[in-house]
C-alpha cells in the first residue's frame, strides 16, 4: 500500500517514560505483516503513530479507545484496512490478534492488555514500558529499500541523533541502487547458475569502494559497470 503521513516524520523512535532493561531483546527480526490483524489499544498521539507504522506495514489494524486523536479521522479515510472500537478495552478484546500495542495513558490498562496478549501468545509491545512485553520496536531510518533499525537501551534521544546521522549518510540513491540490485539479481542468476560464480560476480562488483561512490552520486555510472560485466560473462558463455 502507499505509505500514508499523517505529520512529517522522517524517522521514529521508541519513547518511554523511563529508562527500561532492554537487555532481554536480543534478537532482531522484520516481521512480515501484509493483512496480519494486529491491535492498538489506545487512542492517542502514541498510538497513531503506531498504527501508521502497522498500516504501511500492510497489516489489518483495529484500534481501541473510548477517545481518538483528530488524526486518526484523517488515517480512516484513507486506510480501508483500519477500524476502530471507540470505547474501552475489555478482556478478551485480543482473541485472534497477531501482534498488539498497549498505547494508553494508564499504567493498570497497558499491563492488562499486555496480560492478555502473552496468554494467548501474541506479539505484545506497550508503549510506556517495552520490557513488560515480548518485542521492542527501534528507531529506524529507510533510504527506500534500505532500512537502518537502532536500539541505544533506551534512551530516544541518543536513538534520534544516531538516525539523523544515518539520514545524512545514506541517501535516496542507496535506496535505489538496492532496488536496482533486486532487478539484476535474476537476470545474474540466469546467466551465471552456479552459486560460486555469482559470488564471485558481486564481490567483483560490490567492492569496498562502492558506497563512496553512491555518495558521490556516481549512481549511473556504478549501473552501467555492472551492465558491461554482464555483457561480457553473456559473452564468454
Amino acid at each position: 500500500m502507499k505509505q500514508i503521513k499523517v505529520h512529517s516524520v522522517k524517522f521514529e523512535t521508541v519513547r518511554s517514560c523511563r529508562t527500561v532493561a532492554y537487555s532481554q531483546f536480543r534478537y532482531a527480526v522484520r516481521l512480515s505483516l501484509e493483512g496480519r490483524p494486529c491491535i492498538i489499544v489506545g487512542g492517542g498521539r502514541v498510538a497513531l503513530r503506531k498504527a501508521v507504522s502497522l498500516l504501511d506495514a500492510g497489516a489489518a489494524v483495529t484500534v481501541i479507545a473510548p477517545r481518538l486523536d483528530d488524526g486518526f479521522r484523517t488515517l480512516g479515510v484513507a486506510a480501508p484496512h483500519l477500524r476502530f472500537l471507540e470505547r474501552p478495552y475489555r478482556a478478551g478484546d485480543l482473541k485472534g490478534a497477531f501482534l498488539v500495542i498497549a498505547a494508553t495513558d494508564r499504567r493498570d490498562i497497558n499491563h492488562a492488555v499486555v496480560e492478555e496478549a502473552l496468554r494467548l501468545s501474541c506479539l505484545v509491545n506497550a508503549a510506556d514500558d517495552p520490557s513488560a512485553g515480548n518485542f521492542s520496536v527501534p528507531g529506524t531510518y529507510a533510504a527506500g529499500a534500505v532500512r537502518f533499525s537502532v536500539s541505544t537501551g533506551g534512551n530516544p534521544r541518543f536513538t534520534h541523533l544516531i538516525l539523523g546521522d544515518l539520514a545524512k549518510q545514506y541517501g535516496p540513491d542507496f535506496g535505489a541502487f538496492s532496488t536496482y540490485l533486486d532487478t539484476m539479481r535474476d537476470r545474474v542468476k540466469e546467466l551465471l547458475p552456479d552459486p560460486d560464480s555469482r559470488r564471485r560476480f558481486w564481490r567483483g562488483i560490490l567492492t569496498d569502494d562502492l558506497v563512496e561512490e553512491i555518495r558521490q552520486g556516481r549512481l549511473e555510472q556504478i549501473k552501467e559497470r555492472i551492465a558491461n560485466e554482464i555483457d561480457h560473462c553473456r559473452a564468454q558463455s
